[in-house]
């Protein structure tokens, strides 16, 4: 999920053929003049990101703070056991 996110994220090149393709299946699709539909896709397109941008540090960010805190914790208690 991290993966996916970054990718639609981050400015690529073939966003030039994505969102001409999409927002001319979005004004036919829903009736709308080409440049609303290509907006619109733009904007699908960045919460599509972000979406999966929470997906995977909700699945995945719990485990790594948990583990990141018995490091913490493990590495405090061997400072005060010298």
């Amino acid at each position: 999920m991290l993966g996916a996110s970054i990718y639609i994220l981050l400015p690529t090149a073939d966003e030039i053929l994505i969102h001409p393709t999409l927002g001319l299946f979005l004004s036919y699709g829903l009736n709308l003049p080409y440049l609303e539909g290509v907006l619109i896709s733009v904007i699908l397109y960045r919460a599509l990101g972000c979406a999966c941008m929470a997906v995977a540090l909700i699945t995945g960010g719990k485990p790594a703070y948990f583990k990141l805190k018995e490091s913490l914790i493990k590495k405090k208690f061997n400072l005060f056991s010298r």
